[in-house]
């Protein structure tokens, strides 16, 4: 069995809130491994390409983060809350409380446009 998961971010980008409820990149990121542990355990493979798991390179390169380990979730919340790699300090966990609702939903809706970037980069 084959998968691409670039046809489930087509589906989720038309009615996200069905898929992960909240409008939060956390919630999303949380489906997303879901549905790869999911993926996994039947024996599916990801023919998608380019392969998904270099986006957490790619948003670092991106957003001039010296690194990938703080996630693409995390990255592209700081993003939107107009953090530069330098600006932030403090826990992610800080500033995924700080904040709004109107923040993570732009996050969400920024993240399916990075995506269709990085489809096509």
């Amino acid at each position: 069995m084959e998968y691409n998961i670039y046809e489930l971010f087509e589906k989720m980008s038309v009615r996200t809130g069905m898929y992960i409820g909240e409008q939060k990149l956390e919630n999303l990121m949380c489906f997303l491994a879901g549905y790869h542990f999911a993926m996994d355990s039947v024996g599916a493979i990801d023919i998608s390409q380019p392969d998904f798991g270099g986006f957490h390179n790619w948003i670092a390169a991106k957003y001039g983060y010296y690194e990938s380990t703080s996630g693409w979730a995390n990255m592209i919340l700081a993003v939107e809350l107009g953090l530069s790699p330098q600006d932030r300090s403090g826990s992610w966990n800080d500033f995924k409380r700080k904040a709004t609702e109107i923040q993570h939903t732009n996050s969400v809706k920024t993240f399916f446009k990075l995506v269709g970037e990085f489809k096509n980069s």
